[in-house]
């Protein structure tokens, strides 16, 4: 009897032994056929099975679609393969969790830094292969991994181009470091500080902060030039900061989970890491692909991200005067924005609750608030209150109180916001917030030109004259049009152009017969005066004149008759075609060049916004009650101590909107040494970009993003990769902004002689396009 138990008990011992085997090497040994997954993704999976992990078949299937995603074989057709240079996502089971997914930038057997991540104390009981509670969890005491990868020893990872990204799954503040530093250079990322910002030190000797809302998800600090850091979250670039590389590289092993200050590790890190990511800078394109690559791994680990508590964020005591409060907002998924009203003594108004706000959810440029009790909220007219709101994964771009019940109360105390749209570029209506960031919003760019020289008489260049877009009847056909005044070149010189559109994107050339090229007048040239005394800016003035029809529209114009002579010049016409100078011209002898300039209904003057120096650009402000006398009242823009070397102000369009003011300038960028016509230019030397400013003076401007641009070139070969300069102010078509701009494929020099563009095509300019919701420059975003 004793001899079959235990033959009993050897079989069963068996039977499971030979199952647990067969499990094993189910997992070990995936069931998915080799020649299906990428050569990288075997690569993995042999050294993950050298360091004894395993992968799931789940896991490995993930992997390998994230490896084809990077090399551009899968979900998307772009590689962005050779600037990654170390990754590791921890995917697998325990041991697999040290093993990176890529190891250099080519694909090679070679590898830089460690042949696998060093474990320093993290422990298997902290660790689960997917899910939430997956990844490496930090205790801010001992644990990190060692890369091997040393910024000085790495020549894949240059001065001036390098990049540090992480995938937090963890909220909170006080997360520790990650990266190194030696002999007073950093390369480190602190992913955010108890004070609410992240400080990014990339081949510098100096760390810079910069606010944002959240410690989760993805988080990438990234050296770009000599002189500017990006840094991004999640799918948004907060920031472009300036701080300068050093002479060199720190001679440390970059750590993840702490800091490596020169062999002395510090500032463990409590978060819970999905991952890492080091290489070199990505492009805006790029970025986003490797931010849909990451986002789309990670969710398919499990790794969401949970819902954090929504913060909240309160006005100033204010008084308003509308009926209804209207709000600009878009929430994300799971996301959502509420809205309460309180007294001024803090305390919630009866059925004005949070808890009386449904959530709101959307994406609406203009929607009504209701709480449970209405949309009315005409009884607390003229009594200080405060707004509150809480939001969650969710921009907020304006509020506004509509529907006028009263005028405004001037004897009452508080901000008086009346019926006016409230803005959020400056802390006038809502102060800061650590779980609340003001990001700039960036247009999306046309990716082709809408206006291109195709026709014999504009070249290969249709420049801008900083005028207005115009919308009136059409000179051919009984219609509404947008009407655009452009100058092309040939062999005539610079001459000005005109340009209809029903659409704002699809251009035509009206037919004005006013000038004959090449023995024909069918064409859209206006004049044969060549700039620079031909047509210059535009403005269509018909809303403000209607008591001489002769003066509807009106240009401005300079002329030089020598290098340090520019005088100032206007023109009138009753159709924007035929033009007659005015008798008294020159109105101004002064250094001004390069306008924007219209009507302005509260100062009941025109205003415009020049250059006011030929020598470092910088922008001036001038009035006129008539378009003939310029009164100059003050330049309200030129570089400060906190610009980049070499930044200077080409142009500002101004729009005033909503009683504020949104300058978009043409910001060039020259070298340190200020070179006009540098020898060996690098990237960025001599290009130009548009940059947001705000202002509720039109004296006082305040740059938007710190130093990113709103509207940037274009990645080198597009069609627009050197410069940009602005063609008006934007206009509003449908919900959206249209914002024009001129595009060079070659650099701004002085001598006419730039370098040839890339790829050696011939040099050309064009007119493109960039969108954004309508008022929807700036916004209060948390996540």
């Amino acid at each position: 009897m004793g001899i079959n138990i235990k033959l009993h008990i050897f079989s069963v011992f068996s039977v499971i032994l030979l199952a647990s085997l067969f499990l094993s090497a189910q997992i070990s040994f995936p069931q998915i056929p080799s020649e299906s997954l990428d050569a990288e993704t075997v690569n993995w999976l042999d050294r993950v099975d050298s360091a004894g992990g395993t992968a799931s078949d789940s896991i490995i299937l993930a992997v390998d679609d994230y490896v084809k995603e990077i090399k551009g074989l899968k979900f998307q057709s772009t590689s962005i393969r050779n600037l990654i240079l170390r990754e590791n996502w921890y995917c697998g089971n325990f041991e697999a969790a040290f093993v990176p997914i890529f190891r250099n930038s080519t694909g090679s057997s070679g590898y830089v830094g460690a042949q696998a991540d060093i474990n320093r104390n993290y422990s298997d009981f902290d660790y689960n292969e997917t899910g939430t509670q997956s990844g490496l969890k930090g205790n801010g005491i001992n644990r990190y991994v060692e890369t091997g990868i040393s910024p000085y020893q790495t020549g894949e990872l240059p001065l001036n181009d390098a990049r540090l990204m992480i995938y937090s799954m963890s909220e909170g503040f006080e997360t520790g470091r990650l990266g190194c530093r030696f002999d007073g250079i950093g390369f480190y990322m602190y992913p955010r500080y108890i004070n609410g910002s992240a400080y990014l030190c990339i081949n510098s000797t100096s760390e810079t902060p910069v606010s944002i809302p959240s410690a989760a998800g993805y988080i990438m600090a990234q050296r770009i030039n000599s002189q500017l850091n990006n840094f991004y979250l999640r799918d948004n670039l907060i920031n472009t900061v300036q701080n300068y590389s050093a002479n060199n590289k720190p001679n440390s092993g970059i750590a993840i989970g702490a800091f490596n200050n020169g062999g002395s590790m510090s500032s463990f890190m409590t978060m819970r890491l999905g991952g890492y990511s080091i290489g070199l800078s990505f492009t805006p394109a790029q970025y986003r692909i490797h931010y849909e690559a990451v986002t789309r791994l990670m969710n398919r680990l499990g790794r969401t991200l949970q819902p954090a508590t929504p913060p909240e964020i309160r006005s100033e005591l204010f008084t308003f005067t509308g009926r209804n409060l209207n709000a600009n907002f878009k929430t994300r998924p799971g996301g959502f924005i509420q809205f309460e009203l309180q007294n001024s003594s803090g305390v919630p108004l009866q059925g004005y609750s949070f808890e009386d706000c449904p959530q709101i959810t959307g994406d609406q440029k203009s929607a009504t608030v209701a709480w449970t009790s209405g949309s009315d909220v005409s009884e607390f007219v003229n009594t200080p209150v405060f707004l509150k709101a809480r939001i969650s994964n969710a921009d907020l771009f304006t509020i506004q109180f509509r529907n006028q019940v009263e005028e405004i109360d001037y004897n009452i105390s508080g901000y008086k916001a009346g019926v006016y749209k409230q803005f959020f570029a400056d802390t006038l209506f809502f102060r800061n917030n650590p779980n609340i960031v003001r990001i700039m919003q960036r247009p999306v760019k046309n990716p082709t030109p809408v206006i291109s020289p195709t026709e014999s008489w504009e070249g290969n260049y249709i420049i801008t004259t900083y005028g207005n877009i115009g919308y009136s009847k059409s000179i051919e056909q009984d219609r509404m049009v947008y009407k655009a005044w452009l100058r092309c070149v040939n062999s005539f010189g610079r001459v000005p152009v005109y340009y209809e559109s029903i659409d704002g994107l699809n251009w035509t050339r009206p037919n004005v017969e006013l000038f004959k090229f090449n023995g024909s007048a069918d064409n859209n040239i206006l004049s044969d005066s060549p700039y620079p005394g031909g047509l210059y800016t535009v403005v269509d003035d018909s809303a403000y004149n209607q008591s001489d029809s002769s003066r509807r529209y009106k240009s401005v114009y300079n002329t030089h008759p020598t290098s340090a002579d520019s005088r100032l010049n206007i023109s009138f016409s009753s159709d924007g075609i035929v033009w007659i100078p005015y008798s008294g011209n020159p109105v101004r002898y002064s250094g001004e060049d390069l306008y924007s300039s219209g009507w302005n209904p509260v100062l009941g003057k025109y205003l415009g916004y020049f250059r006011d120096s030929l020598g470092i650009r910088k922008i001036g402000r001038y009035t006129s009650p008539d378009w003939i006398s310029w009164t100059y009242t003050g330049t309200i823009l030129k570089p400060e101590s906190y610009d980049i070397k070499g930044t200077q102000f080409y142009n500002m369009t101004v729009l005033f909107k909503d009683s504020v003011y949104w300058g978009i300038a043409s910001i060039l960028k020259l070298n340190s040494s200020r070179e006009e016509n540098p020898v060996n230019p690098t990237r960025t030397d001599n290009t130009v970009y548009l940059a947001l400013l705000f202002s509720r003076d039109g004296i006082n401007f305040m740059r938007c993003g710190n130093l990113t641009p709103l509207v940037n070139y274009g990645e080198l070969g597009e069609w627009d990769d050197q410069m940009l300069y602005t063609v008006g102010a934007p206009i509003q078509i449908g919900d959206e902004f249209y914002i024009y701009y001129n595009g060079f494929n070659y650099k701004h020099y002085t001598n006419g002689a730039a370098p040839p563009p890339h790829n050696d095509v011939p040099k050309k300019s064009q007119i493109g396009v960039a969108r954004i919701g309508v008022d929807r420059f700036i916004s209060l975003t948390a996540y």
